[in-house]
């Protein structure tokens, strides 16, 4: 679903876009503004949509962390942690374990 949400934004955006090109560009036609002042706007415009596109996606990742955490899940990087300090341990039993023997 945060997926769909996610390709949703970024579809929304790009339409955005576009729209915001053709108007700018029928601006520029009607001598209403020059090419330059269209490519200074087009261009905050899209920088300001970068800013709330961080934003979403922040906003987004927060809720997934509170998700997460109300649920009591653990998170991939933590139990690959988990089985790391795991596997270190039993390497040293067996070491011991050898020195034992000898």
């Amino acid at each position: 679903m945060l997926k769909e949400l996610f390709y949703a934004g970024i579809g929304l955006a790009t339409l955005t876009k576009e729209k915001a090109e053709e108007i700018i560009t029928e601006l520029v036609k009607k001598g209403e503004l020059s090419k330059e002042d269209g490519k200074d706007v087009l261009n905050s415009l899209m920088a300001r949509m970068q800013e709330e596109r961080d934003k979403l996606k922040q906003k987004v990742q927060e809720q997934v962390e509170n998700v997460i955490s109300s649920m009591n899940l653990v998170r991939k990087s933590d139990l690959d942690e988990i089985k790391q300090r795991i596997k270190t341990l039993e390497e040293k039993i067996n070491n011991i374990k050898e020195e034992k023997e000898v």
